[in-house]
């Protein structure tokens, strides 16, 4: 069985999965072991006797006969005050502690049922992802959750033992990925647990990335802040600090690795879908790409596992957007994040051409063209139009800047082959644009070129 222990001062002791693993105390002042049953102190105070502590902690008040026996309590009415009574852990009563879904997206369900915004997850239930889903869960004490696309996590535990209020919290990831940020924990009695069917994290404090391969039954881990204890059947325990991970297939950690250097990094998105690239890396066998509401990546709206140094990923709202690539290596390790925001901002812009044959007082009718183009928002855009020969690009015939009517109309043309395009600008921004082209002096990007033929004399 593979076991992990994490903590931020150092490794905490493990245990096997669903063996409790809070502190033990088996005296005031003493170190916990894992020999030790799992106890909970408690200071006698006045007009305390074992059975109003039992009728008051513990979940059968009849056990108030295995506290005397423990603490070689002589008459169980009268209880020095200031005694240290240790308390079995597995017979004190618990309050549940609940999570709240602060962020859904896509296919997410709570017991099988749809779960969006503000649901309530409670100890027992099972919390999935279908594909392209996100869900973030919170905690009250503001420690975060959050699974992605194609997961499955059930609340093992979730509650708080009454007698000194710690909590308990263990997640079983049945399959796919979890991170968390775990809140500091000020009480050294409270747990926070990942598991796996091959593995347990302990942690205090800390942020870590948690997966389970169920086809191979590979486990796998990765810290980037804190420190994770490691111990695999048949390996020596191992210790990962922040960067480095594992896998149950690993006797020793290995470095995780870098983030991946981003090309364009925040250049405005504004074709049909994002793409997003970055430098390839020595080591990589496929990238992991995300995009976010928000820095903290609570909200996310989509992602890809690729092999290739660049992605694809589908269209967003215009806003403001966050992106975050890690590198995969050849164990399976994800590595430390690259995050950049960037604006979507798309104009939508599409161009034609309408024609008509115009008569004239001497001679055939010549053809008449209005090139026209439309935007999805046109708030306080302008554009600039550029009419040229084919073949001789660098040297328009016509080129207007400042419109902000979306039609230029009214020329008459020799016959022959031409090229039209259009910069779309959003006031006071610069770089917005339509669809992706040469980008010009101005900010903006110039559309493809639309094809026009003249047939005929002039007009």
């Amino acid at each position: 069985m593979l076991l992990c222990g994490v903590g931020v001062a150092g490794v905490v002791q493990a245990a096997p999965v669903g063996v409790p693993v809070a502190a033990s105390v088996p005296g005031p002042g003493a170190q916990a072991s894992a020999s030790t049953p799992a106890l909970v102190p408690y200071t006698v105070r006045p007009g305390d006797n074992l059975f109003r502590l039992a009728s008051r902690y513990l979940i059968r008040a009849d056990d108030y006969r295995v506290v005397q026996k423990l603490n070689h309590v002589a008459d169980p009415l009268r209880l020095p005050v200031g005694m240290t009574l240790l308390f079995p852990r597995e017979l004190l009563r618990h309050e549940p502690v609940r999570a709240i879904v602060q962020s859904s997206r896509g296919t997410v369900t709570i017991d099988g049922r749809p779960a969006g915004v503000g649901a309530v997850v409670d100890e027992g239930m099972l919390v999935t992802t279908g594909d392209k889903s996100f869900v973030t869960l919170v905690l009250p004490d503001a420690t975060s959750i959050a699974l992605p696309s194609q997961s499955a996590v059930r609340v093992q535990r979730m509650r708080r033992v009454v007698l000194d209020t710690h909590v308990e919290r263990l997640f079983s990831i049945e399959y796919g990925h979890a991170t968390a940020h775990v809140t500091p924990m000020t009480d050294p009695r409270s747990t926070f647990q990942f598991a796996t069917p091959g593995a347990v994290t302990s942690v205090r404090g800390t942020r870590f990335r948690m997966a389970y391969d169920k086809s191979d039954g590979l486990a796998t881990s990765e810290v980037l802040e804190g420190k994770v204890g490691f111990d695999v059947e048949d390996h020596a325990g191992q210790s990962l600090p922040a960067g480095y991970g594992s896998t149950s297939r690993l006797d020793h950690p290995v470095e995780l690795l870098d983030p991946p250097g981003w090309r364009d990094a925040g250049a405005v998105q504004d074709g049909q879908g994002l793409h997003f690239a970055w430098a390839p890396m020595a080591g990589a066998r496929a990238y992991h790409v995300q995009i976010a509401a928000d820095e903290a990546f609570v909200r996310v709206l989509d992602e890809t596992v690729t092999s290739q140094s660049e992605a694809d990923l589908g269209p967003q709202p215009n806003g403001a957007y966050f992106a975050r690539v890690t590198a995969i290596d050849g164990n399976g390790l994800e590595g430390r994040p690259a995050v950049q925001g960037f604006s979507r901002d798309r104009i939508g812009l599409r161009l034609w051409t309408e024609t008509d044959w115009a008569p004239t007082t001497a001679g055939p009718s010549v053809q008449h063209t209005r090139f026209r183009w439309q935007v999805d928002d046109p708030r306080g855009v302008r554009y600039r139009f550029q009419l040229v020969r084919k073949g001789k690009e660098g040297r328009p015939l016509l080129d207007r800047d400042g419109l902000t009517i979306p039609m230029v109309e009214g020329y008459a043309l020799p016959s022959g082959r031409y090229r039209w395009r259009v910069m779309v600008e959003r006031a006071g921004q610069a770089g917005q644009a339509g669809q992706a082209g040469q980008a010009s002096q101005a900010g903006g990007a110039w559309s493809a070129y639309e094809e026009l033929r003249i047939k005929g004399g002039g007009w």
